[in-house]
């Protein structure tokens, strides 16, 4: 034991040594700019946080949703270095649209980009843009939704709903298809059951022009349509094409009762975990293949309808002023069960040129 005793003392006596050179590395460390680097407790400084974030959405990949979404993807990770890693999940992977939008409420996926009718029952006013008739083109849309909807009606109404919207995808302007008979006038709506996004402002809508809307999820209407269990269903080109309605439905009637859009949001609380350089990205690429999204719906639809009539389908056209005087009845409506402020809406969308 007394031989060892001496060797404990010199290791003990080494310590003063050790930490001064310690020190000194320290010291030099610091002179470089590197102090931060290391410390004697904490050893080198940890890495940068990396998020792993699902983004859901219900449409097929041909779809320019599905390629705004890619895009986003592809930003997210290019500007962050790698800390953001997207996975973009289509074709509602991750369950049915309703399913997904009460996800991102609830923060199980951390992104959706979902049809304005999905997420309308946390926030009520955002549909005033579906109202029917309202937005006369696709440049008159854009212009309204960015000069004030984004800020004044979705984030007001969707960030207290645990919903950041950061973008739009212009889902164009629904048309009606069936399977019965061609539609030459609104009177040979009549009868008809056609599946509709579920809001009330989209069932409203079709109700004024004579047929018999059925809510339905998007995951369910093509078999809907195959069974008969409705007659047709409303929605633009794109998704007419992409869904392969034209397989199930012969005839195509052009409305246009309505314009609509997709919104490209993400859960807030997920957001609010970024930190503030990563939450920067996600806004300016949201923002950015979100447009990207909307300027690839303006190319494809204008070929869509000489696709749809290479396809099979009937193409008939209703007069857009009767169409126009049938639902204008849902502005007043629309309008009442919002209140003033919904009167205001309508109001400043009419204003913008």
């Amino acid at each position: 034991m007394n031989k060892k005793q001496p060797l404990i003392r010199r290791h003990e006596e080494d310590q003063p040594s050790r930490r001064a050179v310690l020190g000194a590395g320290l010291s030099a460390l610091a002179a470089l700019g590197l102090a931060s680097a290391l410390t004697p407790r904490s050893g080198w400084a940890a890495a940068p946080r990396t998020f792993k974030v699902r983004l859901a959405h219900g449409q097929a990949v041909t779809t320019p949703l599905h390629h705004a979404c890619a895009k986003f993807a592809e930003l997210a990770k290019d500007r962050s270095k790698g800390r953001l890693d997207v996975g973009v999940f289509p074709s509602s992977q991750l369950g049915t649209t309703v399913e997904m939008a009460e996800a991102v409420k609830m923060g199980t996926i951390e992104m959706y980009g979902g049809g304005n009718g999905f997420v309308e029952p946390f926030a009520p006013k955002i549909s005033f843009v579906n109202v029917p008739g309202l937005l006369r083109d696709l440049d008159h849309a854009n212009k309204v939704m960015y000069q004030f909807a984004l800020k004044e009606v979705y984030e007001k109404g969707l960030l207290p709903a645990g919903i950041r919207p950061l973008g739009f995808v212009s889902n164009d302007f629904r048309h009606f298809t069936n399977n019965k008979r061609p539609i030459k006038t609104l009177a040979d709506l009549k009868g008809l059951k056609i599946r509709t996004v579920p809001s009330r402002v989209m069932m409203d809508t079709v109700a004024a022009l004579g047929a018999s809307p059925v809510p339905m999820d998007w995951s369910e209407v093509f078999s809907a349509l195959q069974q008969g269990v409705v007659d047709g269903q409303e929605n633009p080109f794109i998704q007419v094409w992409s869904a392969k309605f034209y397989e199930v439905q012969k005839y195509l009637t052009l409305t246009g009762h309505t314009w609509d859009t997709y919104v490209l949001m993400a859960n807030e609380k997920f957001f609010q975990s970024l930190d503030p350089d990563l939450q920067k990205i996600v806004v300016e690429a949201g923002r950015e293949a979100a447009d990207f999204g909307w300027q690839e719906m303006g190319k494809v639809n204008n070929d869509l309808l000489g696709t749809l009539k290479g396809l099979g389908m009937v193409v008939t056209e209703i007069d857009r002023r009767e169409v126009q005087a049938a639902v204008k009845p849902v502005w007043n409506t629309w309008a009442e069960k919002m209140g003033p402020e919904g009167k205001e809406l309508i109001q400043r969308a009419i204003e913008i040129k």
